[in-house]
């Protein structure tokens, strides 16, 4: 299922000197001059907007902690079951 489509829009570009510069369409900006012109560009489609914003919502910090916490005591875990195999292990191979 397409977002959206890939489209030419307008632009303002710079460019190094005022004459090359279309004021009326692109002003400068801090001494820098614009010239329009044309990119193509991505633009999403409007009906597709509600399920994009849902699917980039708000970092939930409480989660992550959570799943971060799991990791981390499984980690700890596995290293505490390792270490037991191994001294049997070792018990065993010294009889």
């Amino acid at each position: 299922m397409a977002f959206g489509s890939v489209q030419l829009v307008r632009v303002c570009a710079p460019v190094a000197t005022s004459a090359q510069a279309d004021q009326v369409l692109c002003p400068s900006v801090s001494g820098q001059f614009y010239a329009p012109g044309t990119a193509q560009a991505y633009l999403i489609d409007p009906s597709q907007q509600g399920i994009i914003e849902a699917s980039i919502g708000p970092f939930d910090y409480a989660q992550a902690a959570g799943l971060w916490s799991a990791a981390f005591s499984m980690v700890v875990g596995l290293y505490f079951v390792s270490t037991a195999i191994g001294s049997i292990l070792s018990m065993i191979r010294r009889g």
